[in-house]
Protein backbone atom coordinates (compact mmCIF):
# COMPACT_ATOMS: atom_id res chain seq x y z
CA UNK A 1 0.00 0.00 0.00
CA UNK A 2 1.57 3.40 -1.15
CA UNK A 3 2.42 6.53 1.47
CA UNK A 4 -0.60 8.18 0.21
CA UNK A 5 -3.29 5.74 0.46
CA UNK A 6 -2.13 5.18 4.35
CA UNK A 7 -3.23 8.45 5.90
CA UNK A 8 -6.32 8.87 3.74
CA UNK A 9 -7.83 5.78 5.25
CA UNK A 10 -6.93 7.51 8.76
CA UNK A 11 -8.16 10.77 8.30
CA UNK A 12 -11.85 9.34 7.18
CA UNK A 13 -11.64 7.52 10.30
CA UNK A 14 -10.35 10.41 12.29
CA UNK A 15 -12.73 13.11 10.42
CA UNK A 16 -15.61 10.36 10.09
CA UNK A 17 -15.57 8.19 13.45
CA UNK A 18 -19.29 8.77 14.30
CA UNK A 19 -20.53 6.98 11.31
CA UNK A 20 -18.02 4.59 11.30
CA UNK A 21 -19.12 3.66 14.34
CA UNK A 22 -22.87 3.45 14.01
CA UNK A 23 -21.84 1.81 10.88
CA UNK A 24 -19.89 -0.82 13.15
CA UNK A 25 -22.92 -1.07 15.76
CA UNK A 26 -25.04 -2.01 13.52
CA UNK A 27 -22.78 -5.02 11.36
CA UNK A 28 -22.49 -6.30 15.12
CA UNK A 29 -25.03 -8.56 16.40
CA UNK A 30 -27.25 -6.57 19.22
CA UNK A 31 -28.55 -8.31 22.34
CA UNK A 32 -32.06 -9.29 21.86
CA UNK A 33 -34.75 -6.92 23.33
CA UNK A 34 -36.14 -8.32 26.54
CA UNK A 35 -39.49 -9.23 26.63
CA UNK A 36 -41.34 -8.93 29.73
CA UNK A 37 -43.13 -11.70 31.25
CA UNK A 38 -46.14 -9.75 31.60
CA UNK A 39 -47.70 -6.58 30.40
CA UNK A 40 -50.21 -4.86 32.89
CA UNK A 41 -52.66 -3.24 31.26
CA UNK A 42 -54.40 0.17 32.88
CA UNK A 43 -57.00 1.62 31.46
CA UNK A 44 -57.71 5.40 32.82
CA UNK A 45 -60.39 8.29 32.89
CA UNK A 46 -60.42 10.63 35.77
CA UNK A 47 -58.74 8.61 38.00
CA UNK A 48 -56.50 10.62 39.83
CA UNK A 49 -57.83 10.09 43.48
CA UNK A 50 -56.22 6.58 43.04
CA UNK A 51 -53.98 6.24 40.22
CA UNK A 52 -51.15 6.71 42.32
CA UNK A 53 -51.63 4.22 44.28
CA UNK A 54 -53.13 1.56 41.62
CA UNK A 55 -49.54 2.26 39.39
CA UNK A 56 -47.44 1.75 42.63
CA UNK A 57 -49.19 -1.55 43.37
CA UNK A 58 -47.23 -2.58 39.53
CA UNK A 59 -44.45 -0.98 40.02
CA UNK A 60 -43.23 -2.62 43.36
CA UNK A 61 -44.34 -6.45 42.21
CA UNK A 62 -41.53 -8.71 43.11
CA UNK A 63 -41.66 -9.90 39.42
CA UNK A 64 -39.25 -7.08 38.21
CA UNK A 65 -39.88 -7.46 34.57
CA UNK A 66 -43.02 -6.67 33.90
CA UNK A 67 -44.13 -3.44 31.52
CA UNK A 68 -47.50 -1.41 32.14
CA UNK A 69 -49.37 0.27 29.59
CA UNK A 70 -51.61 2.66 30.92
CA UNK A 71 -54.33 4.05 28.44
CA UNK A 72 -55.96 7.36 28.75
CA UNK A 73 -59.54 7.90 27.48
CA UNK A 74 -58.97 11.39 27.51
CA UNK A 75 -59.57 12.26 31.28
CA UNK A 76 -60.45 15.77 32.27
CA UNK A 77 -58.56 15.93 35.39
CA UNK A 78 -54.80 15.30 36.33
CA UNK A 79 -54.87 11.53 35.85
CA UNK A 80 -52.60 11.80 32.78
CA UNK A 81 -50.19 13.77 34.47
CA UNK A 82 -49.86 12.06 37.20
CA UNK A 83 -48.78 8.55 35.11
CA UNK A 84 -46.32 11.23 33.17
CA UNK A 85 -44.79 12.28 36.05
CA UNK A 86 -44.48 8.49 37.37
CA UNK A 87 -43.25 7.13 34.11
CA UNK A 88 -40.23 9.70 33.58
CA UNK A 89 -39.12 7.54 36.32
CA UNK A 90 -40.06 4.25 35.66
CA UNK A 91 -38.64 2.86 31.70
CA UNK A 92 -41.18 0.10 32.46
CA UNK A 93 -44.10 2.34 32.05
CA UNK A 94 -45.65 3.43 28.84
CA UNK A 95 -48.41 6.44 28.66
CA UNK A 96 -50.70 6.68 25.80
CA UNK A 97 -53.82 8.85 24.89
CA UNK A 98 -56.92 7.76 23.01
CA UNK A 99 -57.64 10.89 20.26
CA UNK A 100 -61.16 10.95 21.69
CA UNK A 101 -63.22 9.89 24.77
CA UNK A 102 -64.51 6.40 24.29
CA UNK A 103 -66.70 6.25 27.39
CA UNK A 104 -65.62 2.57 28.20
CA UNK A 105 -62.85 0.43 29.30
CA UNK A 106 -63.14 -1.51 26.01
CA UNK A 107 -61.01 0.88 23.87
CA UNK A 108 -58.02 1.70 26.05
CA UNK A 109 -58.15 -2.11 27.04
CA UNK A 110 -57.98 -2.81 23.16
CA UNK A 111 -55.61 -0.65 22.91
CA UNK A 112 -52.89 -2.10 25.63
CA UNK A 113 -52.93 -5.63 23.83
CA UNK A 114 -51.91 -4.35 20.61
CA UNK A 115 -49.21 -2.45 22.07
CA UNK A 116 -48.27 -5.30 24.83
CA UNK A 117 -45.37 -7.12 24.20
CA UNK A 118 -45.39 -9.58 27.15
CA UNK A 119 -45.55 -13.43 27.36
CA UNK A 120 -48.55 -12.89 29.49
CA UNK A 121 -51.34 -9.60 29.93
CA UNK A 122 -53.02 -8.74 33.08
CA UNK A 123 -55.97 -6.17 33.70
CA UNK A 124 -55.49 -3.87 36.43
CA UNK A 125 -58.37 -1.32 36.74
CA UNK A 126 -56.85 2.30 37.35
CA UNK A 127 -59.59 2.50 41.61
CA UNK A 128 -57.35 -1.04 41.99
CA UNK A 129 -54.56 -2.72 43.56
CA UNK A 130 -52.80 -5.94 43.04
CA UNK A 131 -51.02 -7.99 46.01
CA UNK A 132 -46.88 -7.55 46.03
CA UNK A 133 -46.81 -11.15 44.53
CA UNK A 134 -49.28 -11.23 42.70
CA UNK A 135 -47.36 -11.70 38.95
CA UNK A 136 -44.97 -13.75 40.32
CA UNK A 137 -47.71 -16.05 41.83
CA UNK A 138 -49.92 -16.11 38.73
CA UNK A 139 -46.56 -16.34 35.99
CA UNK A 140 -44.99 -19.45 38.07
CA UNK A 141 -48.67 -20.73 38.05
CA UNK A 142 -49.27 -20.29 34.21
CA UNK A 143 -45.81 -21.25 33.59
CA UNK A 144 -46.04 -24.51 35.15
CA UNK A 145 -49.81 -25.47 34.21
CA UNK A 146 -48.56 -24.44 30.23
CA UNK A 147 -52.02 -22.20 30.63
CA UNK A 148 -53.43 -19.97 28.40
CA UNK A 149 -55.85 -18.95 31.38
CA UNK A 150 -55.10 -18.49 34.87
CA UNK A 151 -58.85 -17.48 36.52
CA UNK A 152 -58.41 -16.90 40.33
CA UNK A 153 -62.03 -17.16 42.37
CA UNK A 154 -61.73 -14.36 44.69
CA UNK A 155 -60.38 -10.96 45.52
CA UNK A 156 -59.59 -9.01 48.44
CA UNK A 157 -62.09 -6.37 49.36
CA UNK A 158 -61.26 -3.64 51.99
CA UNK A 159 -63.03 -4.09 55.21
CA UNK A 160 -66.27 -1.74 56.27
CA UNK A 161 -66.30 -0.96 52.22
CA UNK A 162 -63.77 1.74 52.60
CA UNK A 163 -62.35 3.40 49.70
CA UNK A 164 -59.02 4.66 50.82
CA UNK A 165 -56.93 1.92 51.06
CA UNK A 166 -53.20 1.39 52.43
CA UNK A 167 -50.85 -0.90 53.83
CA UNK A 168 -52.79 -1.03 57.09
CA UNK A 169 -56.59 -1.41 55.78
CA UNK A 170 -57.51 -4.76 56.82
CA UNK A 171 -59.14 -6.46 53.88
CA UNK A 172 -61.79 -9.38 53.61
CA UNK A 173 -62.35 -11.63 50.68
CA UNK A 174 -64.88 -11.50 48.23
CA UNK A 175 -66.17 -13.16 45.30
CA UNK A 176 -68.97 -13.68 42.59
CA UNK A 177 -68.39 -17.03 41.75
CA UNK A 178 -70.90 -19.36 42.91
CA UNK A 179 -70.47 -22.82 43.90
CA UNK A 180 -67.07 -24.05 46.42
CA UNK A 181 -63.61 -22.75 45.54
CA UNK A 182 -60.51 -24.90 45.02
CA UNK A 183 -57.93 -25.51 47.70
CA UNK A 184 -54.90 -26.22 44.85
CA UNK A 185 -54.67 -25.36 41.39
CA UNK A 186 -57.35 -26.79 39.00
CA UNK A 187 -57.27 -27.94 35.18
CA UNK A 188 -60.56 -27.02 34.03
CA UNK A 189 -62.41 -29.22 31.48
CA UNK A 190 -61.94 -28.40 27.66
CA UNK A 191 -65.53 -29.76 26.88
CA UNK A 192 -66.88 -26.81 25.30
CA UNK A 193 -70.63 -27.54 26.56
CA UNK A 194 -69.44 -28.19 29.81
CA UNK A 195 -67.64 -24.72 30.14
CA UNK A 196 -70.87 -22.91 28.87
CA UNK A 197 -72.63 -24.23 31.34
CA UNK A 198 -70.53 -23.64 33.84
CA UNK A 199 -70.02 -19.95 32.89
CA UNK A 200 -73.98 -19.96 32.68
CA UNK A 201 -74.18 -21.00 36.80
CA UNK A 202 -71.86 -18.24 37.71
CA UNK A 203 -68.29 -20.75 37.48
CA UNK A 204 -66.70 -18.95 35.15
CA UNK A 205 -67.27 -15.32 36.58
CA UNK A 206 -66.47 -12.53 33.56
CA UNK A 207 -64.52 -10.28 35.80
CA UNK A 208 -60.68 -10.08 33.85
CA UNK A 209 -58.78 -7.82 36.82
CA UNK A 210 -58.38 -11.35 38.80
CA UNK A 211 -57.07 -13.22 35.83
CA UNK A 212 -53.96 -13.79 33.91
CA UNK A 213 -54.43 -14.53 29.99
CA UNK A 214 -51.46 -15.78 27.77
CA UNK A 215 -50.69 -13.27 25.33
CA UNK A 216 -50.31 -15.65 22.27
CA UNK A 217 -53.47 -16.66 22.90
CA UNK A 218 -55.41 -13.95 22.62
CA UNK A 219 -54.02 -12.80 19.83
CA UNK A 220 -53.67 -15.98 17.50
CA UNK A 221 -58.04 -15.51 18.41
CA UNK A 222 -58.00 -11.95 17.83
CA UNK A 223 -60.03 -11.65 20.89
CA UNK A 224 -61.60 -7.83 21.98
CA UNK A 225 -63.41 -6.51 24.39
CA UNK A 226 -66.48 -5.38 22.00
CA UNK A 227 -67.10 -1.11 22.30
CA UNK A 228 -70.11 -1.46 25.50
CA UNK A 229 -70.05 0.65 28.59
CA UNK A 230 -71.16 -2.37 30.84
CA UNK A 231 -70.59 -6.25 30.74
CA UNK A 232 -68.00 -5.73 27.82
CA UNK A 233 -65.97 -7.64 30.33
CA UNK A 234 -68.63 -10.61 30.24
CA UNK A 235 -68.63 -10.92 27.49
CA UNK A 236 -64.90 -10.97 26.29
CA UNK A 237 -64.49 -13.78 29.17
CA UNK A 238 -67.15 -15.88 27.75
CA UNK A 239 -65.28 -15.76 24.14
CA UNK A 240 -61.89 -16.69 26.32
CA UNK A 241 -63.75 -19.78 28.13
CA UNK A 242 -65.09 -21.09 24.60
CA UNK A 243 -61.47 -20.50 22.75
CA UNK A 244 -58.88 -21.29 25.26
CA UNK A 245 -57.13 -24.60 25.42
CA UNK A 246 -55.95 -24.80 28.99
CA UNK A 247 -57.87 -23.02 31.43
CA UNK A 248 -56.34 -23.34 35.33
CA UNK A 249 -58.22 -22.42 38.41
CA UNK A 250 -56.32 -21.16 41.53
CA UNK A 251 -57.24 -20.38 45.20
CA UNK A 252 -54.58 -17.46 45.07
CA UNK A 253 -55.46 -13.90 46.04
CA UNK A 254 -53.71 -11.29 44.39
CA UNK A 255 -56.11 -8.19 43.81
CA UNK A 256 -57.41 -5.82 45.91
CA UNK A 257 -60.72 -4.42 44.60
CA UNK A 258 -62.30 -0.81 45.61
CA UNK A 259 -65.59 -1.25 45.92
CA UNK A 260 -65.78 2.43 44.23
CA UNK A 261 -68.80 4.70 44.52
CA UNK A 262 -67.61 6.40 41.19
CA UNK A 263 -66.91 3.57 39.23
CA UNK A 264 -68.41 3.30 35.27
CA UNK A 265 -71.14 0.98 36.12
CA UNK A 266 -72.32 3.08 39.32
CA UNK A 267 -72.63 6.48 37.42
CA UNK A 268 -75.59 4.84 35.74
CA UNK A 269 -77.76 6.83 37.40
CA UNK A 270 -79.05 9.42 34.62
CA UNK A 271 -82.22 7.89 33.64
CA UNK A 272 -81.87 8.35 29.68
CA UNK A 273 -78.18 7.62 29.89
CA UNK A 274 -78.48 4.61 31.62
CA UNK A 275 -81.71 3.45 29.58
CA UNK A 276 -79.62 3.85 26.38
CA UNK A 277 -76.49 2.37 27.39
CA UNK A 278 -78.45 -0.63 29.11
CA UNK A 279 -80.37 -1.17 25.94
CA UNK A 280 -77.36 -1.40 24.07
CA UNK A 281 -76.18 -4.01 26.43
CA UNK A 282 -79.30 -6.24 25.91
CA UNK A 283 -79.50 -5.59 21.69
CA UNK A 284 -75.64 -5.35 20.81
CA UNK A 285 -74.62 -7.66 23.22
CA UNK A 286 -76.72 -10.62 22.45
CA UNK A 287 -75.83 -10.03 19.13
CA UNK A 288 -72.14 -10.11 19.59
CA UNK A 289 -72.62 -13.45 21.45
CA UNK A 290 -74.98 -14.96 18.59
CA UNK A 291 -72.70 -13.94 15.96
CA UNK A 292 -69.46 -15.54 18.21
CA UNK A 293 -71.13 -18.55 18.85
CA UNK A 294 -72.35 -18.52 15.21
CA UNK A 295 -68.66 -19.79 14.63
CA UNK A 296 -69.19 -23.04 16.46
CA UNK A 297 -71.32 -26.45 15.67
CA UNK A 298 -71.99 -27.21 19.06
CA UNK A 299 -74.00 -23.94 19.14
CA UNK A 300 -75.78 -24.65 16.25
CA UNK A 301 -76.71 -28.47 16.82
CA UNK A 302 -77.87 -27.78 20.16
CA UNK A 303 -80.22 -24.20 20.60
CA UNK A 304 -80.26 -24.92 24.62
CA UNK A 305 -76.91 -24.29 24.88
CA UNK A 306 -76.84 -21.45 22.56
CA UNK A 307 -79.42 -19.93 24.85
CA UNK A 308 -77.84 -19.98 28.01
CA UNK A 309 -75.20 -17.25 27.89
CA UNK A 310 -77.95 -14.73 25.77
CA UNK A 311 -79.57 -16.07 29.12
CA UNK A 312 -76.61 -14.92 31.41
CA UNK A 313 -76.32 -11.80 29.84
CA UNK A 314 -79.88 -10.65 29.91
CA UNK A 315 -80.37 -11.13 33.65
CA UNK A 316 -77.46 -9.38 34.75
CA UNK A 317 -79.07 -6.11 32.34
CA UNK A 318 -82.65 -6.94 33.95
CA UNK A 319 -80.85 -6.96 37.41
CA UNK A 320 -79.45 -3.36 36.64
CA UNK A 321 -82.64 -1.98 35.07
CA UNK A 322 -84.41 -3.58 37.87
CA UNK A 323 -84.64 -0.40 39.66
CA UNK A 324 -86.05 1.64 37.05
CA UNK A 325 -89.16 -0.35 37.18
CA UNK A 326 -89.15 -0.06 40.32
CA UNK A 327 -89.70 3.49 40.54
CA UNK A 328 -91.68 3.62 37.82
CA UNK A 329 -94.41 1.95 35.92
CA UNK A 330 -94.14 0.59 32.29
CA UNK A 331 -96.24 2.57 30.81
CA UNK A 332 -94.05 6.00 32.34
CA UNK A 333 -91.17 4.44 30.75
CA UNK A 334 -92.75 3.52 27.09
CA UNK A 335 -91.63 6.48 25.51
CA UNK A 336 -88.24 5.84 26.67
CA UNK A 337 -88.42 2.30 25.67
CA UNK A 338 -89.71 3.00 22.47
CA UNK A 339 -86.80 5.52 21.49
CA UNK A 340 -83.73 3.24 22.52
CA UNK A 341 -85.66 0.68 20.64
CA UNK A 342 -86.42 2.23 17.51
CA UNK A 343 -83.00 1.82 15.52
CA UNK A 344 -83.62 -2.02 16.28
CA UNK A 345 -87.24 -2.66 15.44
CA UNK A 346 -88.66 -0.30 13.31
CA UNK A 347 -92.23 -0.12 12.83
CA UNK A 348 -92.58 -3.25 15.45
CA UNK A 349 -91.12 -0.70 17.95
CA UNK A 350 -94.64 -0.40 19.93
CA UNK A 351 -94.47 -4.05 20.06
CA UNK A 352 -91.38 -4.63 20.99
CA UNK A 353 -91.68 -1.65 23.60
CA UNK A 354 -94.43 -3.17 25.50
CA UNK A 355 -92.22 -6.79 25.74
CA UNK A 356 -89.64 -4.64 26.93
CA UNK A 357 -91.54 -3.14 29.58
CA UNK A 358 -93.86 -6.15 30.66
CA UNK A 359 -90.85 -8.56 31.09
CA UNK A 360 -89.57 -5.84 33.99
CA UNK A 361 -93.34 -5.78 35.11
CA UNK A 362 -93.44 -9.58 35.24
CA UNK A 363 -90.09 -9.94 36.65
CA UNK A 364 -90.72 -7.38 39.38
CA UNK A 365 -93.61 -9.70 40.68
CA UNK A 366 -91.54 -12.83 40.53
CA UNK A 367 -89.04 -10.77 43.24
CA UNK A 368 -92.24 -9.77 45.21
CA UNK A 369 -93.52 -13.17 45.38
CA UNK A 370 -90.21 -14.73 46.44
CA UNK A 371 -89.91 -12.05 48.83
CA UNK A 372 -93.44 -13.32 50.70
CA UNK A 373 -92.33 -16.58 50.20
CA UNK A 374 -89.21 -16.15 52.07
CA UNK A 375 -90.57 -14.15 55.07
CA UNK A 376 -93.87 -17.14 55.58
CA UNK A 377 -90.95 -19.67 55.57
CA UNK A 378 -88.76 -17.25 58.05
CA UNK A 379 -91.87 -16.98 60.11
CA UNK A 380 -92.88 -20.80 59.66
CA UNK A 381 -89.26 -21.57 60.98
CA UNK A 382 -89.68 -19.33 64.31
CA UNK A 383 -92.79 -21.19 65.39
Amino acid sequence: MSKKTKPYFANVAQKHSPILSAIQKQVQPQPAPVIPAVSIIIPMYNAEKYIKTCLQSAQNQTLKNIEIICVDDCSTDETFNTVMEIARQDSRITLVKLPKNTGSASAPRNMGIRMSRGRYIAFLDSDDMYTKTAMEELVTLAEKWKADVVHTEQVYMPEENVIDVDENTKLKTSSRELGGFCSEPVLETDNLIERVQMFHKGRFFGWVHNKLFRRDFLMNKDLKFPPLKVSEDVIFYFQVVCTAPRIVRVPNIMYIYRDNPDSLTRKLVDLEESYHELAKVLVDGCKILDEFMARFPAFAQNPALRQLPLDHLIQRHLVWTQRFYEQCKPAELDELARKELKNYCGEYTPFFAYLYGAIHFYRHKLLEYENKIQQLQDAQEKK
